[in-house]
């Protein structure tokens, strides 16, 4: 629709110019938030402001939920009925205050309780990857898919850091293919989306974090579920996110979180 494509010409038109601007300036300030590695820079807050400016300019009812801006209640609250977006200006900030081009912009649109619009924006590589609920994933335009890997010894696996993912860490490296870690979970997301990556676990995040790189992952043929096996919740985004259901369920039952582990 003309309102999609509005969208994401708008996330790369605001954003592109000012995170490579930043992605260069090896002198940038950065602040620390709730622990020492969860960091903040000028450039995160810049890029937020450009995206809720544009987007509530061109939509004004519309409700908006970001990182930066957004409370820690917030980002719990359950969504009520008006369209949302969902924005992580920089997700990877530490990736971009090091230099290294494992970033991207998240921005994700949910309407009605189901997330219909998701762009993840990598500038430092020029990549845009792009889901409209129902009508599939694309990279700069061009259709992606999951590889669809179902046994784990074929599986490329990115792990985040939390408690229940580390502590299966070694139990991926004995079967799968590759372990990887990236430092974006938006980005990780999309990769999936790509058929770069098969398998990710991650917990401890928020729903900015997940949200865009969800739809990604669905629309390219995967999957994505939450801790227990349950449905995903854009509100609670402990996920497991793969690149095929027999894949998720292999993860699950390796941490002992599916429903077949816990009999």
């Amino acid at each position: 629709s003309q309102q999609v494509q509005e969208a994401f010409e708008l996330v790369l038109e605001l954003t592109k110019k000012v995170v490579l601007e930043g992605f260069r300036n090896a002198s940038k300030a950065v602040d620390t938030k709730r622990t020492h590695f969860d960091v903040v820079t000028e450039y995160d807050r810049q890029v937020e402001q450009l995206l809720i400016g544009g987007l509530l300019g061109r939509y004004p009812d519309h409700r908006i939920l970001a990182e930066e801006s957004s409370t820690e209640a917030a980002a719990k609250e359950p969504l009520d009925g008006r369209p949302t977006w969902i924005i992580d200006p920089i997700d990877g900030t530490l990736n971009f205050v090091r230099g290294i081009p494992f970033v991207a912009i998240s921005v994700a649109l949910v309407v009605d309780g189901e997330l219909t619009i998701g762009i993840v924006s990598n500038p430092c590589m020029d990549e845009m990857y792009t889901a409209i609920r129902g009508q599939g994933a694309f990279l700069n335009g061009v259709p992606i898919r999951t590889k669809g890997i179902q046994d784990l010894k074929s599986a490329m696996v990115h792990m985040g850091i939390g408690r229940k993912s580390l502590a299966h860490g070694a139990n991926f490296v004995r079967e799968c293919s590759g372990l990887r870690t990236f430092g974006s979970a938006a980005l990780t997301l999309a990769y999936i989306a790509a058929g770069r990556v098969d398998l990710y676990c991650v917990e401890w995040l928020k729903p900015w974090d997940i949200a865009a790189g969800a739809l990604l992952v669905r629309e390219a043929g995967g999957v994505v579920r939450g801790f227990g096996g349950g449905a995903y919740d854009i509100m609670k985004p402990d996920i497991v996110a793969a690149s095929s259901a027999e894949l998720a369920e292999r993860a699950l039952e390796v941490m002992g979180e599916s429903d077949s582990s816990q009999k």
